[in-house]
């Protein structure tokens, strides 16, 4: 796995009002990482970054994420986690979402910060997840969720084909609304 440090979006993480958090009681962490760029760098940062990284998924496979992103028009990587409230009350929304706009070109990637294998793969056979589901069941120091800088969860980076990050940190209507856009639909 390659290694990359650049904090997603401090910013953008900031903004996330209902979110579990490292050190807030959810589960151990350490201090939020200090913001070093503005959201206008960032979000110009963003238009260039790619990610890129492997994984256990369920099962126990390895996979590439790049080669996900390769089937799919666009794809959201969902950062959650079986004890996160606000996680598990934004999951019908991208449930719904998946459902609706999966033929259209849609794939998830879900990536947990799950250390119980038992819990996280009853919440995703519970919460009807039928999307790809990754985890090295570290929690927070889940190394996908390390890469890239992830402070609070729920979190979802949209990715094109080549991986590169077209959008994050949105949720229910807003990431329904950044799908549909980028997939030339009308939200229904």
């Amino acid at each position: 796995m390659k290694l990359r440090q650049w904090p997603l979006t401090a910013t953008l993480i900031a903004i996330a009002l209902a979110a579990c958090k490292p050190g807030n009681g959810n589960r151990e962490g350490g201090q939020p990482a200090e913001q070093s760029e503005t959201t206008e760098q960032t979000a110009s940062r963003q238009e260039e970054f790619k990610i890129d990284f492997t994984m256990a998924d369920i099962d126990g496979n390895q996979v590439a994420v790049t080669d996900e992103f390769a089937k799919h028009e666009i794809t959201v990587v969902d950062f959650w986690a079986s004890w996160c409230g606000p996680c598990r009350q934004e999951m019908p929304n991208l449930v719904n979402t998946y459902n609706k706009y999966k033929d259209k070109g849609l794939g998830i990637i879900g990536v947990s910060l799950d250390e119980d294998r038992e819990q996280w793969t009853s919440a995703v056979s519970s919460m009807g997840m039928e999307w790809l589901q990754l985890s090295d069941l570290q929690g927070w120091h889940n190394a996908a969720a390390q890469m890239y800088g992830i402070q609070a969860i729920p979190f979802t980076i949209i990715v094109d084909r080549q991986g590169r990050v077209v959008d994050a940190g949105l949720r229910g209507e807003q990431l329904e609304a950044a799908i549909a856009a980028r997939l030339g639909q009308q939200k229904q």
